[in-house]
């Protein structure tokens, strides 16, 4: 049996799970290698599978050792982004890396799509045995997934295509506004009091931070010393890629905007809630929260702190002049 056709009954297998719609196999720097269910058309293959391997690249970057599957959530469905070396197959790892056929943890990925009231965290346990063979035949099998797709000739990217359900081409526009945030004083003080109620309320919390369009930090609270205000800059900088790139993504497999994004790693968790024009995103540990209890809490902060995002957008939006209407009147000679 050919190894696209392996990995197709495995792929098919998780889309037999109650509530999964698709399911994307891709390789880190964005080469589709399979997919089921969902059809898509020619460029959103390749949309959607760099999308993806933005997502998980900056979800490696921001948790390197430990990271264990991105979930996105919407209105409309829920993503699961999971590296085939989850930690619950590291034996698997260390074996293959005995055998010398292991250069490479995070080759691989998977994209999940799901319906939204889909608990997706169950579904990655059931679907680790189907990935666990599919890491398997993919090591093992001696194939090279890694020139990159600029050198593909045509044969090659007619060949990808043709592992995909294809459909026909929909043209979307996409407005985008020019202008980011600003807060006055009096709203970052109340914002810092929110963030320090959160350390408060869920102790576990190791930082948490209120970042504006162009990844630029308007609030943020630290508990831990191995992270300072420089390195916060930059984790805040790649949330917020995350949180845009995500939110594409969701739009290219559902129509749908990114509301929420939960990183579940093996020792804690980061959360990242979409907020208009500004985005929020906490680190706990595992110690002594569960997950289910940091989602019953989070929000009625979430909501003081996008009360507070939208007073200060609104403040914003009437001060705004109209660039056009005055350079209208502009005659140039």
């Amino acid at each position: 049996m050919q190894l696209n056709e392996k990995i197709g009954i495995y792929l098919d297998q998780i889309k037999q799970i109650k509530g999964v719609e698709n399911a994307v196999l891709t390789q880190r720097d964005g080469n589709p290698i399979q997919s089921t269910g969902v059809w898509f058309s020619k460029d959103e293959i390749f949309n959607v599978s760099s999308a993806t391997s933005a997502i998980f690249n900056v979800g490696i970057h921001l948790h390197p050792k430990d990271l264990k599957y991105i979930l996105i959530e919407g209105k409309k469905a829920k993503i699961l982004i999971a590296p085939l070396n989850s930690p619950i197959h590291n034996s698997l790892n260390r074996i293959l890396e005995s055998q010398g056929v292991l250069d490479d943890k995070h080759e691989f990925f998977i994209a999940i799509t799901a319906q939204p009231n889909i608990n997706l965290g169950g579904v990655f346990l059931q679907t680790s045995e189907c990935l666990r063979k599919i890491k398997t035949s993919l090591i093992t099998s001696g194939e090279s997934f890694k020139p990159p797709l600029i050198q593909f000739n045509s044969q090659k990217v007619q060949n990808i295509i043709e592992g995909f359900n294809v459909k026909e081409n929909e043209e979307i526009n996409f407005k985008l506004s020019p202008f980011s945030l600003s807060f006055s004083k009096p709203t970052s003080l109340k914002l810092s009091k929110v963030l320090d109620n959160i350390s408060v309320t869920v102790p576990d919390t190791k930082y948490s931070f209120v970042t504006i369009e162009g990844g630029f930090i308007a609030s943020k609270m630290l508990k831990i010393f191995d992270v300072n205000s420089e390195k916060l800059d930059k984790i805040s900088a790649m949330s917020y890629s995350l949180f845009q790139t995500s939110n594409r993504c969701a739009w290219l497999l559902k129509k749908m905007h990114a509301e929420s994004i939960l990183l579940d790693c093996q020792h804690s968790f980061q959360f990242i809630e979409g907020l208009g024009k500004a985005i929020f995103s906490a680190v706990i540990g595992k110690t002594r929260q569960k997950l289910g209890l940091i989602r019953l809490i989070l929000p009625q902060f979430t909501n003081q702190i996008n009360k507070l995002i939208k007073e200060a957008s609104e403040i914003q939006d009437f001060r705004t002049f109209d660039i056009k209407r005055m350079l209208g009147e502009l005659v140039i000679k």
